[in-house]
């Protein structure tokens, strides 16, 4: 054993190695302990190590017992006062049971930071707080080092992941506050990065990070693969400092093959990416990225870790076909049996030299939109914090008013004077095309689509309830699908690129001064969209005014999680119906009516910029069309959806599987019963399928995975997605903050800022609560909830990622200012 050096010591008798070891931890397999090195208290473990560590330094120390300190308390100041003359110094906890293997006491026990030794009364009082934390065990020790103040980075890293022993260093770090307790204590700017145990050094690029993962595996070396949960600082000389290592506590929930699982599945990503990257025939562009917002983002509409039926789902009514033949009516480049989304250890990533390809004008000559997608890869790259918003920071789909200076200040000298001639030209003609305001063009042909599918929904009344598990309830989901399909996700993908159409054009008047942003605030406001009628109508039903029934017809085919079969829709949900007060809503703003300037200013914009087909009041028409019928269509499409979800669920329970168990098959399991029943029995084959996804997303979930790959590199290192938020008005608001998930009651909601993960229309009745602000995950400046928010001037930050809304919900007090863009805890950081 490394001897235990310090001038101040007591005894300690060490348990066996073995018995140290936690209990689900299989031993001498996936952890092991050197046998010369023992853990003992804080300070003793620390002593042990310092000599051993090359890569990292531990600072002197002193400790001693709480039956020492309380016999000889002026000989230990005076040791203390010799050993550290005129220092500041950290008193911390050393008891006997914080660092134990079956449970841990972190952050039990009292700490005092800078701490002056030349005052021997602050001295004494500091240990006296330290020693009062106790039980009263007198074996317990009080640990004193030097305070380290020249702080660059300081956090906790831990060896294993906590929840499930997934093979990756977590590290939690703050570099930004300059202490050393913001991460142990719960304030501060929190940054976690995940890094795989077998990654190499040209895996991670932050020479930080580098550092801290080599200060970890040299602390490994000394003390063995034992799951490890470190204390550490850099300062700013660069050095890594120590300041605790102990065991994980015990984690029965830890399975022994998850980093066999994890090692397999990320083999096989490195393998598909390799692929994936590779040029490719029919598809423009070197390389790609995959990311899980960009484009038709389905971390905001399915999640990060979906289950397969909901995925599944996704895939068969947009990703898969419709996306892109939405895309090439409207005039821009074809992508013939390209799929937009790929699943990579059953998470969904959009493949984005794919969407790319799908931006280009049809008209554009291949070898200028290589150019173009490769320079807007290779800025998506560079610039990951875009990945939410690539149609405004990264690609150019329509000729809008700002177009030639975004074009220089981005890829100046990329494109030749021809070429780039010719890519405005085909952009100006696509522009024309879809500003087009006639019965012929793609906004009418769009509406008029889901104006079919609405019919068709009326027509078709309420859904089938007899003979539940039969062929024909197969049969009515293969039409259900069909139908979504041709009058429901093509048109409104069709209405959602002209959303962003709409939407670059008014940006880009904003930015030549044609308006100002608060009149186009005061635009966006006044446009009633389906949202913005269902939050009313609920507020009519909570005050009595209005019937729940009428209500539920409809409205209830809607569901925060619109793909998952799990999540309630508005027809059951008692509580959206139980409130103790009803709060007023907003007042209606003002009506918008463009002044003479703002006519003219933008009618000298369109002439400049080559449209014809509309003037100023046509391109204020034709946003708000774009805008209603977006969200109108999703509305309608989401209808055949919900319904068709019911029919699987009816379909399961009469089969003995209930919702939970159905949303691990894949729709295709289903539809493939209409044409290919299985020879055997039918339970036993569904049985199989079910298991088969449960394990699915176990190891989804286990494997750690970056929002956006840009290479296999990206596969190692696992930033945790912290994104730039989409401020959404000029409101301020200051307010208790309560997260929502799609099973959250819906009772006490009114004066807060309300967190959701991301931006479904399914949560559109917590308009009707009187909310303070929103604040979501997922999500672009240009996604629903952003059009709801504007629409009710309600302060919302969209898109802010997994750290900052943990970080506000942890601090249970925010303050959400979107005129100065600060979305910020009023609590402890």
């Amino acid at each position: 054993m490394f001897p235990l050096r310090s001038i101040i010591s007591e005894p300690h008798v060490d348990q066996p190695l073995k018995e140290r070891l936690p209990a689900n931890v299989p031993w001498g397999v996936a952890a092991r302990a050197r046998r010369d090195f023992r853990f003992g208290s804080k300070a003793e473990t620390l002593l042990a190590l310092a000599p051993t560590l090359h890569r990292a330094r531990i600072l002197d120390l002193r400790h001693f017992t709480v039956q020492r300190w309380q016999a000889e308390r002026e000989l230990v100041v005076r040791e203390v006062q010799a050993a550290f003359p005129r220092q500041r110094l950290v008193v911390r906890s050393s008891a006997i049971g914080e660092d134990g293997d079956a449970a841990s006491m972190a952050g039990a026990y009292r700490s005092c930071l800078g701490v002056e030794s030349a005052n021997r009364v602050v001295l004494a009082t500091a240990i006296d707080a330290v020693v009062q934390s106790y039980g009263g065990d007198p074996r317990d020790q009080v640990l004193v080092q030097p305070m380290l103040d020249d702080i660059a980075l300081s956090g906790v890293a831990m060896t294993r992941n906590l929840d499930d022993g997934a093979p990756y260093y977590v590290i939690n770090y703050d570099d930004e506050s300059g202490k050393t307790d913001t991460i142990t204590g719960g304030t501060g700017v929190n940054k976690t990065v995940l890094v795989h145990r077998r990654s190499r050094p040209d895996h991670i690029e932050s020479p930080r990070i580098a550092q801290i993962v080599e200060g970890l595996r040299e602390i490994e070396r000394v003390v063995g693969t034992l799951p490890l949960d470190v204390e550490f600082g850099l300062d700013r000389s660069g050095l890594l400092h120590v300041f605790q290592v102990r065991p994980i506590a015990a984690r029965t929930r830890w399975r022994p093959e998850t980093a066999a699982e994890i090692d397999g599945q990320l083999a096989a990503a490195e393998r598909f990416i390799a692929e994936r990257s590779a040029p490719r025939d029919g598809l423009l562009g070197r390389r790609t990225v995959l990311g899980i917002m960009p484009d038709w983002n389905p971390a905001e509409m399915i999640g990060t870790t979906p289950r397969p039926l909901a995925a599944s789902l996704y895939r068969r009514l947009i990703t898969a076909r419709v996306w892109a033949e939405a895309r090439e009516s409207m005039g821009y480049r074809g992508v013939p049996g390209e799929e937009l989304m790929v699943m990579i250890g059953g998470r969904p990533y959009i493949d984005v030299r794919c969407s790319f390809n799908s931006l280009l004008p049809a008209a554009l000559a291949p070898e200028t939109g290589a150019r173009l997608v490769d320079a807007w890869v290779d800025r998506l790259a560079a610039h990951p914090e875009f990945h939410d918003k690539v149609e405004f920071e990264v690609a150019q789909t329509c000729l809008d008013f700002g177009f030639s200076g975004t074009f220089e200040a981005r890829y100046a000298g990329l494109l030749g004077a021809a070429e780039r001639d010719s890519f405005v030209e085909a952009l100006g003609c696509l522009t024309e095309r879809a500003l087009e305001p006639g019965a012929g063009g793609s906004l009418a042909r769009a509406e008029n689509a889901v104006a079919t599918l609405h019919a068709a929904q009326h027509r078709r009344g309420p859904l089938p309830t007899g003979n539940a598990g039969s062929h024909a309830t197969i049969a009515a989901i293969v039409r259900l699908i069909a139908e979504a399909r041709e009058f429901g996700t093509r048109p409104f993908a069709v209405l959602a690129r002209h959303g962003f159409i709409a939407e670059s054009l008014l940006r880009s008047a904003v930015a030549r001064e044609a308006l100002t942003p608060a009149r186009l605030n005061l635009f966006k406001a006044g446009i009633r969209t389906v949202g913005g009628a269902l939050a009313s109508d609920l507020a009519e039903v909570l005050n009595g005014s209005g019937a729940r029934a009428d209500f539920v017809e409809r409205y209830g085919h809607l569901r925060p999680g619109t793909y998952d079969i799990t999540s309630a829709r508005y027809a059951d949900r008692s509580d959206l119906f139980e409130t103790g007060r009803v709060p007023p809503l907003a007042p209606a703003p003002e009506a918008f009516e463009p002044t003479a300037a703002e006519i003219r200013a933008i009618d000298l914009l369109l002439a400049e910029t080559g449209v014809g087909s509309v003037d100023a009041a046509g391109l204020f028409a034709y946003a708000r069309r774009a805008i209603v019928g977006r969200e109108f269509g999703k509305f309608i499409f989401t209808r055949n959806l919900s319904d068709l979800l019911e029919l699987v669920a009816a379909w399961g329970a009469a089969h003995d599987l209930d919702r939970e168990a159905l949303s691990h098959l894949v729709i295709d399991d289903l539809l493939e019963l209409a044409v290919a029943p299985p020879l055997g029995e039918l339970g036993h084959w569904l049985a199989e399928r079910v298991a088969a996804g449960r394990r699915r997303t176990a190891e989804a979930r286990a494997l750690k995975l970056s929002y956006l790959i840009r290479d296999a590199h990206d596969l190692y290192v696992v930033p945790l997605h912290r994104s730039a938020p989409n401020f959404i008005g000029a409101g301020r608001v200051e307010a208790p903050v309560v997260a929502l998930d799609a099973h959250g009651d819906g009772r006490a909601l009114a004066g807060r800022v309300v967190c959701i993960e991301n931006a479904d229309p399914g949560f559109d009745w917590i308009f009707s609560r009187g909310i303070a602000g929103l604040v979501t995950k997922f999500g672009g400046p240009n996604s629903h909830m952003a059009i709801r928010c504007a629409e009710f001037g309600l302060p919302a930050a969209i898109g802010c990622g997994e750290q900052v809304v943990d970080r506000i919900v942890r601090h249970g007090l925010v303050e959400l200012n979107c005129a100065e863009k600060l979305l910020r805890p009023l609590t402890g950081g």
